[in-house]
């Protein structure tokens, strides 16, 4: 029985929950996608090109696209998070991050280790699309980051190049980004258009900003927004809505909800209070 089910421009995510001695409806693969299988609850088994695997303790799998295989519980039943990234945009992040062309990509089908960062990622994405809607770039950084995740987490074609490296004060490039949001932030801002102005992708530009900033680049644009509406609130008389355009925010609702998540009431109050 699927709990929840998002699907996304490149990946897709699921929870299922499998009764004592069910099982996927049949044999299946899953086209150009990798599927993570990420046990959440119980102990499930997979069956991939006719083995059979119980999921130990801190283990997890990926399976290749088109690999043929399923999901079943035992007598206790279990939950299952499963992940799709299409093979495509994988290749495409980690070739941005290579700046070369990827010529194979394959994981090893089995991981050991903790997947809590994938389990907090998709809680966060879930609790997002129940309180919320969520704006293109959002999701987009939701993707890279899944990406990232998934290349630091396991190996394969690719590890041997997957490194992190250099210091914040050596990326200029970062630099840029963030002048032109300073700069620019009463604007339209995206990721396309910071790309641009940095010169680098955007997935080198998300990593950046989560590696050096701690923030993505949407979180670091709305908070220096909430930072410019803080202090109109002190010093002029400006309406809300007015204060909220201004500092580039497109809508009410949107800069109402993040103001009082980051400053624990709403605009209205947070004047009166000042």
């Amino acid at each position: 029985m699927k709990l929840f089910e998002l699907n996304l421009e490149q990946s897709k995510l699921m929870m299922i929950q499998f009764s004592p001695k069910t099982a996927d409806p049949k044999i299946h693969g899953h086209g150009s996608d990798f599927q993570l299988s990420i046990p959440l609850i119980g102990t499930p088994f997979i069956q991939i090109n006719n083995q059979d695997r119980k999921f130990q303790e801190r283990w997890w799998c990926i399976t290749s696209p088109d690999e043929k295989h399923y999901h079943y519980s035992n007598e206790a039943g279990s939950r299952l998070l499963l992940i799709n990234l299409k093979k495509s945009f994988l290749e495409r992040v980690l070739a941005e991050r290579l700046e070369r062309t990827v010529e194979r990509l394959e994981f090893s089908p089995w991981v050991e280790g903790s997947a809590e960062g994938f389990k907090k990622m998709v809680t966060r994405m879930m609790k997002h699309t129940l309180d919320s809607s969520l704006h293109l770039e959002e999701l987009q950084e939701f993707e890279y980051e899944l990406a990232s995740l998934l290349f630091s987490h396991t190996r394969g074609t690719h590890s041997k190049d997957w490194r992190m490296e250099a210091s914040y004060n050596d990326h200029p490039s970062l630099r840029k980004a963030m002048d032109y949001i300073h700069d620019d932030f009463s604007n339209e801002l995206d990721l396309d258009t910071l790309s641009n102005a940095s010169g680098i992708s955007k997935y080198y530009l998300i990593r950046l900003f989560r590696e050096y900033v701690g923030q993505t680049p949407s979180q670091y644009i709305a908070d220096y927004r909430l930072r410019h509406a803080e202090q109109l609130l002190r010093k002029t008389s400006c309406e809300v809505t007015d204060i909220a355009f201004e500092v580039g925010f497109g809508s009410l609702n949107t800069f109402e909800r993040l103001f009082k998540k980051k400053y624990g009431m709403t605009a209205s109050e947070f004047r009166k209070s000042v």
